[in-house]
């Protein structure tokens, strides 16, 4: 198993807002964050997010 959660933020309003734009740079630099990205069609956009579910060690303070 992948152990993989995938996150989607839609907006279904159309106007003036023709694109999504980029994913917000707080959500791309997460350390769980394998890909991420936006789309836009005839019903709106989104941004996506595919995060990996696995636990990571803590990291040590030195």
């Amino acid at each position: 198993m992948d152990d993989k959660i995938l996150v989607m933020v839609l907006n279904h309003q159309a106007g003036e807002l023709d694109d999504a734009g980029p994913v917000p740079a707080e959500a791309a630099v997460l350390r769980t964050v394998d890909a991420c990205g936006s789309h836009t069609d005839h019903d709106g956009h989104a941004w996506w997010a595919l995060l990996d579910a696995q636990p990571r060690p803590k990291k040590r303070l030195a």
